[in-house]
């Protein structure tokens, strides 16, 4: 799963963004192809971007509800073990 920085999102012109209501919001469509993962879960704003060119309406969230959103991955046998180890009463 890759690490996700603001900063290196609003500086990627790769993916189209737009500011509304003093918050960025980011195209999904371009946020689900930059991280190659399935984004269902983020909860979303549809707002017009201007898209080669032409204005379109797509649907957008802001960084927090792309974080909160992601899949997260399951944890192998080994680091649920050691997870358990860590929480063992003595």
């Amino acid at each position: 799963m890759k690490i996700l920085e603001k900063e290196k999102l609003l500086q990627d012109e790769s993916i189209h963004k737009t500011e509304f209501e003093q918050q960025w919001y980011f195209s999904l469509e371009d946020m689900t192809e930059y991280l190659q993962e399935d984004l269902s879960e983020v909860e979303y704003l549809e707002l017009p971007l201007l898209i080669g060119g032409k204005r379109k309406t797509v649907k957008t969230a802001i960084f927090e509800d792309i974080e909160k959103g992601r899949k997260k991955e399951e944890l192998s046998d080994f680091n649920k073990a050691l997870l358990k180890a860590r929480h063992f009463k003595k």
